[in-house]
């Protein structure tokens, strides 16, 4: 994908939003009934380094790896180029430069420009496409919808998009830069 000037913070912002949201979708399938989502999709997991109590989900993905943890996900790829990290408590994309993938709690991104930042992100949106179009096939998508519904109910939920909506703006933004979301709704 060739970045243009037209990437924006805000592009990022809703980014982080949809990523919000997903990772309490990964919450809801690490409980599915038919077992763990994350490792029937081929995920290893294992401990969390630096915060107790929790899983690190990973897998290999472009040349690079995929994490997952309750309140970061992260892109490592395997030369010294720009990696991502997306921290739940943050609520911000950010570059990752380690050879290794960040410690939650610990280590933290830093910042880039939005270009820089969107690039290094493309990995984990290409990621969370297959992913999503996994989780539909195998599990129908009523059980996102599912999901969806649950994160409206939250005390502090903050839904982003219904799930179909959702995976158009991945989509969107895999290949180029997407409308916000609220576009996405009234179409």
């Amino acid at each position: 994908m060739t970045v243009t000037a037209e990437v924006t913070p805000v592009c990022l912002n809703d980014a982080a939003r949809g990523l919000a949201q997903q990772m309490v979708f990964w919450g809801h399938d690490v409980r599915h009934p038919s077992g763990n989502s994350l490792v029937n999709f081929g995920l290893s997991r294992s401990l969390s380094p630096g915060l107790t109590g929790t899983s690190c989900y990973s897998m290999p993905w472009e040349n690079g790896v995929i994490e997952l943890h309750g309140a970061v996900a992260s892109w490592t790829p395997a030369a010294l180029e720009n990696g991502c990290i997306f921290s739940r408590d943050l609520g911000r994309i950010d570059l990752w430069h380690g050879a290794a993938p960040p410690i939650p709690g610990r280590q933290h991104g830093t910042s880039g420009s939005a270009p820089e930042r969107w690039a290094a992100f493309q990995p984990m949106i290409r990621w969370l496409i297959e992913y999503e179009k996994w989780v539909i096939a195998t599990h129908g998508s009523e059980w996102r919808n599912g999901c969806w519904r649950a994160v409206k109910k939250l005390p502090k939920g903050k839904p982003w998009l219904p799930p179909a909506q959702a995976l158009q703006w991945w989509e969107l933004a895999a290949s180029s830069i997407p409308p916000r979301p609220k576009d996405l709704l009234i179409r």
